[in-house]
């Protein structure tokens, strides 16, 4: 299960540990990004770039910002319009 923090009109997952135990919660990534409301910044931290993710938060209409945090974090940024 995907651990949710929102702060504001900010919500922030960090999806690292899952990942790297062998899940895939791109789903309930997209589902939290979906019900957000607009103007919500949506920040997630995966182990490393993770395409597939980052083409379905495009195909919602989000530009997506990549950050190389440091070994295994990446970082996505997009904001919600």
């Amino acid at each position: 299960m995907v651990e949710v923090v929102r702060q504001d009109n900010h919500i922030t997952m960090d999806v690292r540990q899952l990942i790297m135990q062998g899940h895939h919660p791109r789903g309930e990534i997209l589902q939290v990004v979906d019900t957000a409301p607009p103007n919500t910044v949506v920040e997630i931290h995966v182990p490393h770039r993770t395409q597939p993710l980052i083409n379905a938060l495009e195909g919602m209409g989000l530009n997506v910002v990549v950050n190389q945090m440091g070994a295994a974090h990446v970082r996505l940024m997009a904001v919600k319009m």
